[in-house]
């Protein structure tokens, strides 16, 4: 984990909502970057002062009503707070201020792990200014740079006629695995497709898919859109802000490209 990600996740890992590889992650870099150490310290003193200065109190009604209405906006995409280069937090963040004042959320049962850590990488690269680590809107070159560095070819389909345009991508990993990250965007909606090696992974099934197709395993988790969907030796994600029939429709452009390039047999 670098500095940059590190600060991005810095609020999350002191509330303990990072999953367990990405707050070990975060250990591990506290253990010898002081300038993060100075960081973490600061914005935890910053907690407590807040916490004992200004103690918690109901909103009231009115108030608690203003706040749904800007929730039901950020889910139909409507910008929310401070100007960003994607939105994907907005939701998330207007949700953190319902608990704040202590108006109940009604939550849905967990989803698997595999699915939570893949929402939390998202939405920490979506915080970043400059998450890609090959920014290019070639799918040739970003499909090269991977080669050497992750164990498997990487296929970049091209979205451009949903109107999602390529960024770049990046690596990343995922519970013991390098994963190949590639960056989409359409409007202010980041769009992240992870290609990783399935065996050995707990993976959700496709029971939870729309329409019938059984391909897919789709979830809405803290407010993003979720498909995952297994082809050969490679598990494959898709998650954003996006509705999920988009997502979807990605989902299919990207089956397509992977069973094109796939020998009949294999």
């Amino acid at each position: 984990m670098t500095c940059q990600e590190l600060r991005a996740c810095l609020g999350a890992h002191l509330d303990g909502e990072l999953d367990l590889s990405l707050s070990l992650a975060a250990d591990e870099h506290l253990a010898f970057c002081v300038s993060c150490q100075w960081a973490y310290a600061g914005e935890r003193e910053l907690r407590t002062l807040v916490r004992t200065r200004f103690p918690r109190e109901g909103a009231p009604a009115a108030l608690q009503e203003r706040i749904r209405g800007a929730l039901a906006r950020a889910e139909r995409g409507t910008r929310i707070g401070a100007p960003r280069r994607w939105s994907y937090w907005a939701v998330p963040a207007a949700a953190l201020v319902l608990v704040a004042l202590g108006v109940g959320l009604w939550q849905r049962s967990a989803p698997p792990p595999v699915v939570r850590e893949l929402v939390a990488k998202h939405a920490m690269y979506s915080r970043l200014d400059a998450p890609a680590e090959i920014v290019s809107a070639s799918q040739e070159a970003v499909a090269g740079w991977f080669k050497g560095k992750v164990r498997f070819d990487v296929a970049v389909p091209d979205f451009s006629p949903s109107g999602i345009r390529l960024v770049g991508g990046r690596l990343a990993d995922l519970s013991d695995r390098q994963v190949a990250y590639l960056l989409y965007e359409k409007g202010r909606n980041l769009v992240s497709l992870f290609a990783f090696p399935r065996r050995g992974l707990a993976l959700p099934s496709g029971e939870g898919a729309s329409g019938g197709d059984a391909r897919f395993y789709v979830a809405k988790v803290n407010g993003a859109e979720v498909v995952i969907w297994t082809q050969g030796p490679l598990a494959y994600a898709l998650v954003s802000s996006l509705d999920r029939e988009s997502l979807l429709e990605c989902a299919d452009t990207v089956w397509r490209l992977i069973g094109s390039r796939t020998p009949p047999g294999a």
